[in-house]
């Protein structure tokens, strides 16, 4: 998955980037994301650390590296030729079957319960969707193309009609920490693609501002999830995992902006990477603020505030322009800020209720 991710955020740097190209990026970025989370689900409830198991992840290993490696995002090479398409999604088609098969094997020993047929089902489907490209019968379009966007909708239909008033089988501290390891790792590229691209020998100030803007971020998002969210729950996780997908998506788009602030000739489309990107992560963030303990629960008036906040960043942003000083600065201020309006918040509830402030000597390992 780390080579998977360094991948998707290079193969963009391309001569010429339209919207049909950053349509590609969050295409890809949707692909990545849903292997990943398709496998997940069926370890939090299937997983045993079998043999078997052991051998279908290596595979699935196998056949996401080689996908990664085939990432394009030049419209061309789905809108004019098959060729590369073509191998790009049977490698797709692997990495869903192998995830097919675990299930299979998994319900040879266990016996086939109704989750593990519909999880086949969906991956089924989005086997057939890809098929036509796999096989070169046509090249994708706008239009078309669309479908690799199958795999965020049926699920939430299946849950709707199939999974109403069911107890859930996953298991949430293992989603959420799934979800927190595909995170830390896509900050890990935006920490290489800072040093790589802003190094210290020639870039004293630069770098290490965006890295700080890099850091805050990521400060917002443990303080949220680690400490704000009750790990000790039961509930759906499904909601979990969309709003990780803007939170993939933002961390990539905002590691992708700052590469092309460095690069005179995508240096304004950089700003939109670098703004979206952060506005993304943090719209994903404050979602997961649904999983908190109850008196730590957002209410209407802290959303208002944060958006404020975040249309305040945006506006501030563009008006800055792409000007990497005053703009990583700007997102350290924001970010920051925000942060700590929401240890404010979290302060206030415990205060309302009468319940005694964490003391940080005692070393408690739940800071919640």
């Amino acid at each position: 998955m780390v080579f998977a991710i360094g991948q998707l955020t290079s193969a963009i740097h391309l001569e010429h980037v339209s919207w049909l190209e950053i349509f590609s990026f969050i295409i890809a970025n949707i692909t990545l994301w849903v292997i990943w989370i398709n496998e997940v689900f069926y370890y939090e409830k299937y997983g045993d650390s079998r043999r078997i198991d052991f051998f279908s992840v290596i595979t699935l290993m196998f056949f996401l590296g080689n996908l990664a490696f085939e990432l394009n995002m030049d419209s061309r090479f789905w809108l004019e030729t098959t060729g590369g398409a073509s191998y790009f999604n049977w490698l797709l088609i692997a990495c869903y079957c192998v995830i097919i098969i675990q299930y299979f094997l998994k319900g040879r020993h266990l016996g086939f319960n109704r989750d593990m047929k519909v999880s086949m089902g969906l991956l089924g489907i989005y086997i057939l969707s890809v098929l036509p490209f796999a096989l070169g019968l046509f090249a994708g379009n706008i239009w078309v193309v669309g479908i690799y966007f199958l795999p965020l909708i049926l699920p939430r239909i299946a849950n709707y009609y199939l999974y109403r008033g069911v107890k859930s089988e996953t298991n949430f501290p293992h989603a959420l920490e799934r979800s927190q390891l595909v995170t830390i790792l896509t900050f890990g590229e935006a920490v290489i693609a800072i040093i790589s691209t802003y190094p210290l020998s020639s870039s004293l100030y630069q770098g290490a501002l965006l890295f700080f803007a890099m850091a805050a971020l990521f400060m917002f998002y443990m303080a949220q999830t680690f400490v704000g969210i009750n790990h000790h729950q039961e509930a759906n996780v499904t909601p979990l995992f969309y709003f990780h997908v803007l939170i993939f998506l933002g961390v990539n788009s905002f590691t992708v902006g700052l590469e092309f602030l460095a690069d005179h000739h995508h240096v304004n489309l950089g700003l939109w990477f670098f703004i979206t990107g952060v506005v993304l992560f943090s719209i994903g963030t404050l979602m997961t603020s649904t999983y908190n303990q109850s008196i730590y629960l957002l209410k209407k008036k802290h959303y208002l505030v944060f958006g404020v906040g975040i249309l305040l960043f945006i506006i501030i942003g563009f008006l800055i322009g792409a000007h990497i000083l005053p703009l990583s600065i700007h997102t350290i201020i924001m970010v920051t800020l925000g942060s700590r309006y929401y240890f404010m918040i979290r302060r206030h509830a415990r205060e309302r209720n009468n319940i005694p402030h964490p003391d940080p000597k005692l070393n408690l390992r739940d800071f919640s």
